[in-house]
């Protein structure tokens, strides 16, 4: 009867796999579409650089050039710029009367009757410009974006003055910044027209504003077409137009069939939210692409690690548009930190080229499927789930039969409820439960097998060991990518958020495998009682705040947020597996897993003591937590993951033997010194 059960049990898990194949279909797809990498550099922050550095800026974009960036970036020009070129001078209106008052008493008589047309705050803006072109610019733009009565324009002494009678915010927010009040006012066509005479394409980065007027929206659609633009990045914390016109970006982006770049947080955790982006996405079903800014590696003061995270953002975390502003080390003068910056794009670029990306267009993927995988793919899912922890429970606590059949009621019906009465999303939860489930499934089917057959030959249960964790977790691996398949998780608009909980709960579980598999269930009440009435001692509590060190160890290196910072040889190791591998192997695989089990597999056959599998099975569990873990990342490539696992395959195997034979030669040396 038990062996119908397994065998039935196996078969459900195995079709409920099958069909549901639809999410790996939709994610491997749209990921072998996504392979093209845009390197974009930031015009105005590139311009602020060379100013400091006293540099042309001719200069510097023949400079990017030659070192393969084919893309510019240009924001809408703003008061403050205008400024910093010289072309304007802007003060607060208490500034500016107070000064002319006391210094220019004859201008201040002859601006006097101008300015009692309406009530001015002291703190609205007064620009004043002093080339007619400029002026004339200003009035433009200024008109675009605030209502008449919100601008004050007169002309006195061979000036043009403008007084803003409008709320201004602060644009730079960055935590350097000075707050200063500013306003956004559209793109220059003369900075537009030198970059396309100069063979780069554009990405437009449209900015909100806070005037009353909407005519800016016009302004837009004769760049796009006009200048060829295929990639928007909003700029700032608004998409133009949001919330009333939205309608204006909408029929942009599905009439020239552009590209949105969604900007990633510093912290990796999703992307930086703008107002009327959700709503954007959807009506335009997604046409986007994640942008990582290299304004967030201002932290890093090593130049070889900026270069060491682009190449894991591009290759690890499947990011596509890399925007390079100018390296911000105080410790540099401005001309070094822009020369690192160009110097380590040119040689990123070659590198991300040498793995298979192609980095010699203008513009990412379009066109990638927006499909939401259905419920009937979340009930195969959900089923295939019910299916494994079944097998769990049969091979754990083999229960009797009516307990199974009521459990496995209970759970086809909470299966069918949740996916196609309710229609309940519930897609991350699948991959929580996967990522949790099948390592602890492989562990007890692991340490059964080594329990169960002893006269089998070492390297027969070598091969099988390592059969039964990548087989088993590779189901694990398969539901999390068929559960996180859709362009929400590949783009990180939405992310799994089970990190740690994925990384602790399996460990939990682990000694319940170990007691199922080595002590008799009737023993185990007497187990318990025996190990609570012990007396502690100084041993039990010096092993036991070891493993909190060592639990406040994995889990702070675990997760996107980790708190444990990386020592320079770590960094420089994993700098070495990116140039070996197309992904560097995960550490707690090839250097914590792999060896364990071998040694695991040697030790448990020659010794046959039972605390062995569980010394060493909590590192096969680590192993095979990351070994899952790794495809619970949706915005990483499935084949990205996959090269990963084998690499750590590869690489634990190596180490492994070379544990071994460390074993085996303390063996030698034990025996000879106890005179064997």
């Amino acid at each position: 009867m038990k062996n119908r059960e397994h065998a039935f049990l196996w078969l459900a898990l195995v079709v409920t796999l099958l069909l549901s194949m639809t999410g790996l279909g939709l994610r491997t797809s749209n990921e072998r579409l996504n392979k093209t990498v845009v390197t974009t550099a930031d015009y105005q922050l590139f311009e602020k650089s060379a100013q400091a550095s006293n540099v042309p800026m001719d200069k510097v974009l023949t400079d990017l050039k030659a070192s393969g960036v084919k893309t510019i970036a240009v924001k809408e020009t703003t008061l403050r710029g205008l400024a910093a070129r010289g072309e304007v001078s802007i003060r607060s209106y208490a500034d500016f009367s107070a000064f002319t008052q006391v210094y220019q008493p004859d201008l201040w008589s002859t601006l006097s009757p101008s300015l009692e047309n309406g009530e001015i705050s002291p703190a609205n803006l007064v620009v004043v410009a002093n080339q007619p072109e400029t002026a004339r610019f200003l009035r433009e733009r200024l008109g675009d974006r605030f209502a008449a009565r919100q601008i004050l324009n007169f002309q006195a002494d061979g000036h043009d003055y403008f007084i803003i009678k409008s709320e201004l915010e602060q644009l730079d927010k960055s935590k350097t910044a000075v707050k200063e009040f500013d306003a956004q006012l559209g793109f220059e066509d003369a900075i537009l027209q030198k970059l396309k005479s100069m063979g780069f394409a554009i990405v437009l980065r449209p900015g909100d504003t806070n005037g009353s007027n909407q005519d800016y929206l016009r302004e837009y659609e004769p760049l796009v077409r006009d200048y060829n633009v295929k990639t928007l990045i909003f700029n700032y914390n608004r998409v133009s137009g949001n919330p009333d016109h939205l309608d204006v970006m909408t029929k942009l982006v599905d009439k020239y069939n552009l590209t949105v770049g969604v900007i990633e947080t510093s912290k990796q955790l999703g992307i930086v939210p703008q107002e009327g982006l959700d709503a954007l996405m959807t009506a335009t079903l997604y046409p986007i692409n994640r942008v990582y800014s290299t304004s967030n590696d201002d932290f890093v003061t090593s130049v070889d690690e900026r270069y060491y995270r682009w190449v894991r953002a591009i290759v690890d975390r499947g990011i596509r548009i890399l925007y390079v502003v100018p390296f911000n080390d105080d410790k540099k003068d401005a001309s070094v930190n822009m020369n690192d910056t160009i110097a380590t794009v040119a040689r990123f670029l070659p590198t991300i080229a040498a793995k298979g990306f192609m980095v010699d267009q203008t513009t990412t993927a379009a066109g990638l499927n927006s499909a939401m995988p259905g419920a009937g793919h979340r009930l195969a899912v959900s089923l295939s789930l019910l299916a494994a922890f079944l097998l769990y429970l049969l091979y754990l606590w083999r229960p009797q039969r009516k307990w199974m059949l009521g459990i496995s009621g209970l759970g086809l019906l909470a299966c069918l409820v949740v996916n196609l009465f309710l229609g309940m999303d519930f897609s991350k939860i699948y991959a929580l439960a996967a990522a949790i489930l099948y390592p602890v499934f492989s562990s007890l089917l692991l340490l059964r097998y080594l329990k169960m057959n002893p006269h089998h030959g070492w390297l027969k249960q070598l091969v099988n060991s390592l059969a039964i964790i990548l087989v088993i977790n590779a189901m694990g691996m398969y539901t999390i990518v068929g559960s996180l398949a859709d362009i929400r998780y590949i783009m990180n608009l939405t992310y799994f958020s089970g990190v740690k909980i994925a990384f602790i709960v399996p460990l939990l579980l682990f000694p319940l495998n170990y007691l199922s598999v080595t002590v008799p269930r009737k023993d185990w009440r007497v187990l318990f009682r025996a190990w609570l009435q012990k007396s502690p001692n100084y041993l039990a509590l010096g092993v036991f705040l070891l493993a909190l060190a060592a639990i406040y160890i994995y889990v702070g290196r675990s997760g996107n947020d980790s708190g444990i910072q990386v020592s320079s040889l770590e960094i420089r190791t994993r700098e070495i597996l990116e140039n070996i591998f197309l992904a560097r192997p995960r550490f707690k695989e090839f250097l914590i897993g792999y060896p364990c089990l071998m040694a695991m597999v040697y030790l448990y056959r020659r010794y046959k003591n039972d605390l062995l599998l569980l010394v060493l099975g909590f590192g096969v569990m680590i192993g095979s937590i990351s070994m899952v873990n790794s495809f619970c990342h949706g915005f990483t490539a499935v084949s990205i993951s996959a090269s990963r696992t084998l690499g750590g395959l590869l690489t634990g195997l190596l180490i492994g033997s070379l544990l071994l034979i460390v074993i085996w030669l303390g063996e030698k040396i034990w025996a000879k010194y106890q005179g064997v």
